[in-house]
């Protein structure tokens, strides 16, 4: 009887931990605090407790990680001549390509720029655009920097060809990338910045 008793308080000491844990699981630390508040508003309209909203949109963030950028894939490419330019900040324009993940169809394509100009500030407004692969020739530290903590991939080195040629090459996993070729010159200007400006990122 005395071992029923103390296997049946190692249950119950067993049960008061798993309370503590499930009170400390920590969804929000996984999803962003803008999405978390449209959640609320979620489960709210449909009846549902602000758990389940929670654990349904962990399950739909691990379905969006294990497939590239979720439903649709968004390329942006600085664009110059119809080709992808070598230099970010010297392009013309910035064409996006909206491709089916699954199939490698390409949907759509626009080809457009900021209103206030191209400079190496155009990667915020780029990541504002919904893109989360930018194809590049050269980029400069701010700009990389600002479009990865975004959530936006980049690759650099990409050859100067034609915009539906490397998306397909791309696509295809066959594309092959040199080095960030943006920073070769020491006299080379980046947007507003100061001259003798290096526009390369540390290896």
């Amino acid at each position: 009887m005395k071992n029923r008793n103390n296997n049946w308080g190692g249950k119950r000491e067993c049960a008061g931990r798993k309370r503590t844990c499930l009170k400390k699981v920590p969804f929000n630390r996984r999803i962003d605090e803008k999405i978390l508040i449209i959640l609320k508003e979620y489960a709210k309209k449909y009846n549902l407790t602000e758990t389940e909203a929670l654990e349904s949109a962990i399950l739909l963030q691990t379905n969006i990680d294990k497939r590239r950028g979720g439903k649709n894939m968004k390329i942006a490419i600085p664009t110059l001549e119809g080709k992808l330019c070598a230099h970010f900040g010297h392009c013309e324009s910035f064409t996006f390509v909206d491709v089916n993940p699954e199939t490698n169809e390409i949907l759509n394509i626009l080809n457009t720029a900021p209103e206030e100009g191209i400079s190496c500030q155009s990667a915020a407004w780029i990541a504002a655009q919904g893109a989360n692969i930018v194809l590049a020739g050269g980029m400069g530290g701010r700009p990389l920097a600002t479009l990865v903590q975004n959530g936006v991939e980049v690759v650099t080195g990409c050859p100067e060809l034609e915009i539906n040629e490397i998306v397909k090459l791309y696509l295809t996993n066959t594309l092959e990338t040199g080095e960030n070729t943006c920073g070769h010159d020491e006299n080379h200007k980046c947007g507003n910045h100061s001259e003798g400006h290096h526009c390369g990122h540390h290896h």
